[in-house]
This record gives C-alpha cells, structure tokens and sequence, in this order.
C-alpha cells in the first residue's frame, strides 16, 4: 500500500538523523540515500512525485550508472522531500530561509547591481568569534593572518548591519588573490578562509575545489567558457581555488579569454544565485597581478591581494606541529626538538620558507611508526604509543626528493 505524505516526512525524519545517511549525504551519494529510503518503504516513484526527478534517473543513481552533479538537481531533491537541515548542510546547500524574516536586501532602486535578497534563517546565528577562530590553525602565517582579519573584519560588519535590519543594495565581493610561491601555505590558508565564511553564513559549505589555471584555458571563446562554468558548479556553495592564475598573463591573448569568463561567472553567481560561491585566485606576485591589472573590472571583484611571503626560518618546526596534529598524531619534546633540527638542516639545501618540507617529513615519519607500531612486527601497541611520535621516529636528515615532484606526492595539502 502506497504511504501517505506524513508517513513519508515521518521516514525521511528517520532517516535523515541516522549518521551513514547524513555521511552518504556529505559524499553527495544520492543513489545510496535513495536505496535507504527505498529499504524503508519510501518508493523511487513516491521520490520521483515529491522532487520532480524522473524515476529513471533515480533508478541510474540507486545502480551507480550516474551521479547527479548539478546543484540544482540537489535542490530538488532536498526541497521536494523536505530534508531536515542537517541534511541540507551535508549535501552543501544553504539552509531554507526562514518565513518569519524579511528579505535584507532591497531591490526598489533598480540597481543592476543590487545583489540577489537573502534572507537570515533565526535557527542558525552568524558566529562571528568562530569564523574569526577558523584563522587560528595557520601557524607561521602571522602576516597573513592579519590581513585575513581585515578581509573578514569587513564581512562580518557588513552582516552586522543586515542583522540590524539596514538595507545593504551592494555587498562587498568575498574574492580574495593569494600570491605567493609553492609550499607558502595558500592552500592551508584557502580552507581556513572557507571554514570562516562558512560561519559566517557567506557560504553553503566549507568545500574548497582546486584547480588548475591551465585547465580553464580552452582553444576559444566557446571552450574556455565551457570549462569555466563546469568548474563554477563543481565548487557551487563553496570556494573554487583558481591555482597559478598567473599563467594567464604568458598565453598569446594575455588570458583576455580567461578574464572575460571569470568575469560572467562572477556576475551570474552574484545576480541569480546568491553569490553562493566565493574565488581565490593564487600565483607567482608578479604575472598575476600584470594580468589583473590589465582586467580592472575583473579586478574590482575581488575583495583584497593577499601576499604569502613563505615560512620564516625556524616556523616550519610549528607548520610540522599542525600536520602532525591533523593526522591525529602527538609528538614528544625530544620529537618536536629533532625534527625543528631535521627541517633546519633542510632549508640549507633547498630554498627556504617551503612549507612542503614539513610535508615530506612527516611522510616519511608515518611510514617509521607505522612500521614500528604494525602487528606484523609483534607490537601490541597501545592507543598511546599508536598516536605518538618519538624521537627515533625522525630521521636525521630528509631524503633526497629524487625525480619525484612534491605535488605528486600524497599528504596534507598546504
């Protein structure tokens, strides 16, 4: 027997607080959430009514044939089930608007340039202090962080005023220019930025989708367009991370195709979607900032040049720390001490402030306590000695890096 409306928001309230589904959510597996559904009685054709989606393509999800990809189509979904927001929050969309607030923007002047109303859901508060807190992580990037703050210092009044009822026609743009070399810490620095505007409530998610400058650049017009918008969706909600920007300004037409799609993309996410999206550019100081210059009105979008002059001598022993805390590790003193000696005896070699250094060393330093740790070698390591580094686990010098470039290599991206 058919199940009626109730029963089914019943289901998917059920459903949806149960940790595997909000996970498969995370991973935007629609398929899986549709078998879910489906093993407690919600019907592909019961979806199908509610979302709009034909149950052929539910059906294509459910076998892992294809994946829905668009945001639009995930909108779908979660608006037409009326998903709870945990859920929305895991698939990477923006909470449903909250009826008993009005609309902050005011569209009466006509302004083309007005951005698209959003309106406050009173459920969530901004977190001002936790977006500010989410810059805490970058050790050794002092200077960055101070110029970070200011970013987000503008940012934060400016909701502060919509919170207040004020009427704001033109919001200030949230696209930031990282410059700066390899391994000084702008990847690191692009997901804090992230996780900040993601509590501040700028942001659907705190996904951060990197990619290559050389792969927006097509054979024309058309294709570089083509490429542009793929990568805007991809990144929908989140930040997209435009990496070696600077590349541009060395092509023929000084990336003059480049610049006119990342200006369109801009403006259709400003105008019909919420500006639900926000751009870092990252590249060598100065062939990025020749192009950008050379582009004003692209250039007025983007909120603040942030530089990145690399690691201090003796910082990279801290940035060694934080990595080795993210991968759920604890360093001794006498560990902390030889690996600051490990990684100073290394910036002799090889141009200092490269963050990627700290990288290799820990690459190297898991793989020696994952062997000294391993059963296979008749440990019966505890949790404390599974988590902890010791001083014979550094080595007394870094490999040679060999044929093998860094970013070929897996581990924690900087």
């Amino acid at each position: 027997m058919a199940l009626d409306d109730s029963r089914v928001r019943e289901i998917i309230g059920r459903v949806f607080a149960r940790r595997e589904v909000l996970a498969a959510c995370r991973r935007r597996d629609l398929g899986e959430v549709v078998l879910v559904l489906g093993a407690h009685g919600v019907t592909q054709g019961k979806i199908a009514d509610l979302t709009g989606i034909s149950q052929g393509r539910l059906s294509e999800w459910a076998g892992g044939k294809r994946a829905p990809r668009a945001t639009s189509t995930f909108e779908s979904f979660a608006d037409g089930l009326g998903l709870p927001p945990a859920a929305r929050q895991a698939l990477g969309l923006a909470p449903k608007p909250s009826t008993s607030v009005a609309v902050v923007a005011d569209h009466s002047s006509g302004d083309p340039d007005s951005p698209v109303a959003v309106q406050r859901n009173a459920a969530m508060p901004i977190e001002e202090e936790a977006a500010s807190g989410s810059l805490a992580g970058l050790r050794g990037l002092e200077p960055v962080q101070d110029q970070l703050r200011g970013v987000l210092a503008i940012l934060e009044a400016e909701r502060r005023r919509e919170r207040g009822g004020w009427s704001v026609r033109r919001r200030a743009w949230k696209n930031l220019v990282f410059t700066g070399g390899a391994g000084s810490g702008k990847s690191r620095a692009a997901a804090a930025v992230a996780r900040a505007y993601y509590g501040l409530g700028l942001l659907a998610s705190e996904r951060v989708h990197e990619i290559a400058a050389v792969d927006l650049s097509g054979a024309g017009a058309a294709e570089t367009g083509t490429l542009m918008s793929k990568a805007f969706k991809h990144a929908a909600g989140g930040v997209l991370m435009i990496n070696g920007a600077g590349d541009w300004y060395g092509l023929p037409c000084r990336g003059q195709q480049a610049s006119r799609q990342l200006y369109m993309q801009l403006t259709e996410y400003r105008d019909e979607q919420a500006a639900q999206i926000a751009v870092v550019l990252t590249g060598e100081k100065d062939p990025l900032l020749k192009w950008l210059h050379g582009y004003p009105q692209l250039a007025a979008r983007f909120l603040a040049v942030v530089d990145f002059p690399g690691y201090a001598p003796g910082q990279l022993s801290a940035v060694f720390g934080q990595l080795a805390d993210d991968a759920g590790l604890r360093l001794t003193v006498a560990a902390r001490r030889k690996a600051a000696a490990v990684l100073e005896l290394a910036e002799r070699g090889e141009a200092s402030g490269n963050a990627r250094l700290a990288v290799r060393l820990l690459n190297e330093v898991r793989a020696v306590q994952a062997r000294r740790v391993s059963p296979g070698r008749g440990s019966n390591a505890d949790l404390a000695e599974l988590v902890t580094i010791t001083e014979a686990d550094i080595p007394e010098s870094l490999l040679p890096d060999g044929a093998i470039r860094d970013d070929d290599r897996r581990g924690p991206y900087l």
